[in-house]
């Protein structure tokens, strides 16, 4: 057995050959510019998308191509915000313009992944919400507040080497402890979707939790209690954004504590075993029990407006799982998302590229892909109708172009 000397130095030589294979992988995959690049669209899948006509896309691409002088037969995910806002200005369809509209007092919705248990695909389910919210036409904030780093390696950033006090959520709470001022938008870094930014996360949000916990036995900073901090963070990012989505770390931390304190919508991923909902009821326990200890302090709840489990991993041929789901509809009905989250091998194809299901691009076995693809949009949709509902809007409601707003 090692010496605690001994035992220190081969830590940290593990440590940093672990770090130094991440930052391999990250530039060996995302060759040659060393960062991720999202892939390019077909007509025929941007027309899916948009619900319109193969032609009325090849129609504004030839018109693009007089003005530049360059003819495209793939879309960038930029092309596609462009015609999004062409096409409902010329139709005044704002279906097209989903975002939240100011001018009608619709507010940030803040939607946050969180259980006890790892391994219940939250990170996962958390990202492909982010990026099927984005394909849709929303602006939205991916704010990693899991120490791992797990949605931020996702995206292409390494936590270890390229996140620290200056770029992570710490820099707030550090300047929030200290009562200096520090611009939200600041944290809020750009991806290579360009319609999602993010706040990245790494082993620095320990010093968060540090300054958290300080808040929570010192009191308020500036009117403002410790667990309303992350709720004061998306105040200050203005109207920049439609939609935030929050990944927790999987445990009981001050990190969680706040952002189930921000939330509009809880969801909570778990895969359909007896070890992960005995995990999952856990969770709901200790939900139950700091609700009604914050009511009886404070006379209020938290203000979620919904709570939805995601069955997650799913697999349809195994008899266990389906008759756990089924069992789970029975007793708790609209509080588990209509639809599961499939497992799938293309799930493992589009991993080991480091691509979600929305960056992947099959080039075998369509109908498999197809299938997950379904079923990663099935929950996402219905989680988007649930923030459509709490903007008081109808699933189908009829636009006016007078309604967008800048």
């Amino acid at each position: 057995m090692d010496h605690d000397g001994d035992g220190v130095g081969m830590y940290r030589r593990i440590a940093d050959v672990l770090r130094s294979a991440q930052r391999v992988a990250i530039e060996t995959e995302n060759a040659p510019d060393k960062r991720k690049r999202l892939r390019t669209f077909s007509t025929q899948e941007v027309a899916a998308l948009l619900g319109i006509k193969s032609s009325v896309i090849t129609s504004h691409a030839r018109a693009a191509e007089e003005r530049n002088g360059v003819a495209r037969t793939r879309h960038t995910l930029n092309d596609i915000l462009i015609l999004r806002k062409s096409l409902a200005g010329n139709s005044g369809d704002l279906r097209l313009l989903p975002g939240r509209r100011i001018n009608r007092g619709e507010e940030l919705a803040t939607i946050v992944f969180s259980n006890f248990k790892g391994g219940s695909a939250k990170t996962t389910s958390s990202v492909h919400f982010a990026q099927y919210m984005a394909r849709e036409g929303y602006r939205v904030l991916l704010i990693d507040l899991d120490s791992q780093g797990s949605a931020t390696a996702q995206f292409g950033m390494d936590p270890s080497t390229e996140v620290g006090l200056d770029n992570s959520f710490t820099a707030w709470t550090a300047a929030r402890e200290m009562e200096r001022k520090l611009p939200a938008s600041s944290l809020c870094q750009r991806t290579y979707w360009p319609s999602i930014h993010i706040v990245p996360a790494g082993a620095i949000l320990t010093q968060a939790e540090d300054s958290l916990a300080r808040r929570s036995v010192n009191g308020r900073v500036e009117s403002v209690l410790y667990f309303d901090e992350l709720k004061e963070f998306l105040k200050a990012t203005g109207d920049e954004y439609d939609v935030a989505v929050v990944d927790t770390r999987p445990d009981v931390n001050m990190l969680m504590t706040i952002a189930l304190h921000a939330a509009t919508g809880l969801i909570v991923p778990s895969r359909a075993t007896m070890t992960d909902l005995a995990s999952t009821g856990e969770f709901f326990g200790h939900l139950a029990t700091y609700v009604d200890d914050f009511r009886g302090a404070f006379g209020h709840d938290l203000g979620t407006r919904f709570t939805r489990v995601m069955i997650t991993a799913y697999d349809p041929t195994d008899r266990s799982q389906e008759a756990l789901v089924d069992l789970l509809r029975e007793r708790f009905g609209d509080a588990v998302l209509p639809g599961e989250f499939l497992h799938s091998r293309i799930m493992g194809t589009a991993g080991f590229g480091k691509e979600t299901l929305y960056e992947y691009e099959p080039t075998t076995d369509r109908a498999a892909y197809n299938r997950v693809m379904a079923s990663a949009n099935a929950v996402n949709r219905a989680i988007e109708r649930e923030i459509r509902k709490g903007w008081g809007r109808e699933p189908n409601e009829p636009s006016s172009s007078r309604e967008v707003s800048a």
